[in-house]
């Protein structure tokens, strides 16, 4: 999980306000094709950036070849405004596109389903493919589904782990199309991991399982980010804060505002420094360190005791 920019939504009126802006936009795109092939962009407040080529589609799905005195076509990296206003969400599991701000609250924005698949709304009749939209507002796209296929390797066929890591017995076969619904690192599973080699950096978890497979077995770009799994709480730092021992010493390594991380368990502990006796969350995978409980807010995973109790 990374710190993500924190949302700005100053959006322009859906009617009038926004023919100027898609307009003199457009136009820039046009321009921008015929003088670079690598450049795209279409300024405005409240933007969509894209992870891939894309066509710009009708309200029935079928591709546009003329939009706006431009060809239609937006190439990978352009930013395009949207029409909509996103609403807050408390679960990204309960849309199938979200984003975050700073502060990890939640945010979708209303898309549109043609024929099974989800477009947002540009203005003027034309819609996008959300499948093609890296990030909103400059926020990472999160989906709580991604379809993928699996890669073949030689001789050997895909292996599967449990959520605490545990090899399993059953395989799966290269070419398998899976539908893949979290993300994680093999910090994240409890326990030192030695039998998964050092290259695998994420662990991906199949929709509707406790079954879990490796980045290498993976054939398919994954192009959106996935809500995290751990076996731990994730809390993130509310301001600068440093570590503290199991003393309640505290130490000379300080984390920035927004960081994340994973925690085990909750101790009170007396800090040396104030003297009184406060609540500590014990980190997951570094059990010498320690952050006050007051200094960090609730992301996901199993609940904790918290300050405020």
């Amino acid at each position: 999980m990374k710190k993500k920019q924190k949302i700005i939504v100053s959006l322009a009126a859906v009617a009038l306000a926004t023919v100027p802006v898609i307009t003199t936009s457009l136009n820039q795109a046009h321009a921008a094709q015929t003088t670079d092939q690598t450049q795209n962009k279409i300024t405005a407040d409240g933007t969509l950036t894209l992870n891939h080529n894309t066509r710009i589609y009708n309200k029935k799905g079928q591709k546009l070849y003329s939009y706006q005195r431009s060809n239609g076509l937006l190439k990978k990296g352009a930013t395009v405004s949207y029409v909509n206003k996103p609403q807050t969400i408390a679960d990204p599991d309960t849309v199938r596109y979200s984003f975050h701000d700073d502060d990890w609250n939640w945010f979708y924005l209303p898309y549109k389903t043609i024929k099974g698949q989800e477009y947002y709304s540009i203005g003027h009749g034309g819609y996008v493919k959300a499948a093609n939209v890296d990030k909103i507002n400059g926020n990472s796209l999160y989906t709580n589904s991604e379809a993928i296929v699996t890669k073949k390797w030689s001789l050997e066929s895909v292996l599967l782990y449990d959520g605490h890591g545990n090899l399993l017995s059953k395989r799966l076969q290269a070419g398998q199309k899976l539908i893949l619904d979290r993300k994680s690192t093999i910090n994240e599973f409890g326990k030192e991991l030695s039998h998964i080699p050092p290259v695998v950096r994420n662990m991906y978890r199949i929709k509707g399982t406790d079954e879990f497979i490796r980045d290498c077995d993976i054939k398919t770009t994954i192009r959106h980010e996935l809500p995290f799994y751990s076996v731990y709480t994730q809390v993130y730092l509310l301001k600068d804060a440093p570590y503290y021992d199991k003393d309640g010493k505290e130490l000379s390594h300080a984390l920035p505002k927004g960081t994340d991380v994973s925690i085990a368990k909750a101790f009170k502990i007396t800090n040396v420094k104030e003297k009184n006796e406060e609540l500590f969350y014990q980190l997951g995978n570094n059990p010498r360190c320690f952050v006050k409980a007051s200094d960090v807010k609730y992301l996901a995973g199993p609940k904790l005791p918290s300050s405020d109790n």
